[in-house]
């Protein structure tokens, strides 16, 4: 009997993923987390919902070591940036308990602290976003002056909820009092960066004790939010020597184990790649990676066991890929762009026009699995629940703005 594993997480197309995976090896695994969204899969043993760490961190660390005692755990694995960020803050309580799948906390918040990754990666020669720290909104307009527009204004750390990691895109020095109306300090910290141009390209990597055991590349092809975000469509590409080699370098410098996707922006005029970030954990696009014949928590659990590893010397270049519920959101965001937007509404074209290809036979869902089907139907659910939402709040915009003109003439 192999000992069960514990994964925490709230993301289900990266939760669901890594525990699709470890059943199929026989490995018993219970899913965890505090966001209060349940996650269903009849590959789950148990589901369990924890305190949040943020309120009652006493009583997160006496619940995880509740749930490692009673139902044997020896691995746990955070699979989002909230869980790494939690478990480094208490480390030290928990790392007797479990193998906790991530570096000790003088390494892992270098990861989770976007501006000291940028900062090694500048040391390691890799090429970086023009990058300014700022703590206030206030000083934004001087900025204008000497930091050319676009903007990406984004949270230096990521160990914020989602709500608060919301990431802004200036254009013009104007856009900056629409946004910000009145002075406003950031918490964290936000990074001020010059706009990128290219596609998204991700480096996945497996390090062990050093070494690197598995490498994986997919290119990100349609983007949630529509201007910049997470991957709602990608393809398995062929490893890019000079950005692997980069990777392993950055990775190594930050002594980093374990899994990590080093994200880039590749410019497809001069095929010159700029470090966004590192994540040191499991991709919103791992599905891919497995669907292409990698199987990284395979992989990683097998490490730690000392079991013999035996990773595919390649993988299926070109299998693609699609997160449905991100990429109908995406659609609803580019409806509404559309209609103030020339540049949105030649993207809803576009992506109405290969309506059929995202959707057809060779296009992998990221959930969707016969003998696992309600992963995706319960996102399915959701993903309608939060499209009739806007829809609403979108129907009742249009008619307070009626009623006001109304009133007005």
């Amino acid at each position: 009997m192999k000992h069960p594993v514990l994964v925490i997480g709230r993301v289900p197309r990266i939760v669901i993923t890594i525990v699709r995976s470890l059943h199929n090896y026989g490995i018993p695994v219970d899913v965890a987390n505090w966001s209060g969204r349940r996650l269903y899969s009849r590959v789950i043993r148990e589901f369990v919902c924890l305190p949040d760490p943020q309120v009652s961190p006493a009583a997160f660390v006496a619940r995880i070591r509740s749930l490692i005692v009673q139902r044997g755990h020896d691995m746990l694995i955070p699979a989002d940036d909230e869980t790494l960020a939690a478990l480094v803050e208490h480390y030290d309580d928990l790392k007797d308990s479990a193998n906790l799948m991530c570096p000790p906390p003088h390494i892992t918040r270098r990861v989770l602290n976007k501006f000291s990754t940028l900062e090694v990666a500048q040391e390691c020669g890799i090429a970086v976003p023009k990058t300014i720290l700022v703590s206030s909104s206030a000083q934004l307009p001087e900025l204008a002056q000497s930091f050319p527009f676009p903007w990406v204004l984004k949270p230096a750390a990521k160990e914020q909820r989602v709500a608060e990691m919301k990431i802004h895109r200036l254009t013009t020095a104007g856009e900056i009092t629409k946004r910000f109306p009145t002075f406003r300090d950031f918490a964290p910290q936000m990074l001020l960066q010059e706009c990128c141009p290219g596609a998204g390209v991700g480096v996945e990597v497996l390090l062990h004790r050093g070494e690197c055991h598995a490498v994986f590349q997919h290119r990100r092809i349609k983007e949630f939010p529509h201007d910049g975000g997470v991957s709602v469509t990608a393809v398995a590409e062929s490893p890019d020597p000079a950005l692997v080699q980069s990777s392993l370098s950055l990775l190594r410098a930050l002594q980093w184990e374990g899994v990590a996707m080093v994200e880039y922006k590749v410019n497809p005029a001069d095929g010159k790649a700029v470090l966004m970030e590192v994540n040191g954990r499991y991709w919103g696009s791992l599905s891919l990676s497995v669907r292409s014949g990698l199987d990284f928590p395979l992989y990683q659990w097998k490490l730690a066991h000392d079991e013999p590893l035996a990773v595919p010397s390649a993988y299926r270049v070109g299998t693609r890929w699609r997160w449905t519920g991100g990429f109908f959101k995406r659609l609803h965001g580019l409806v509404r762009a559309a209609r103030r937007s020339r540049p949105a509404r030649e993207t809803l074209l576009s992506d109405l026009r290969y309506f059929s290809r995202d959707f057809g036979p060779s296009t992998h869902d990221s959930l969707l699995s016969m003998a696992d089907p309600l992963p995706a139907f319960v996102e399915a659910l959701t993903t309608t629940k939060e499209l009739l939402l806007y829809l609403w709040d979108d129907v009742r915009s249009f008619l307070r703005h009626r009623i006001l003109r109304g009133g007005s003439g």
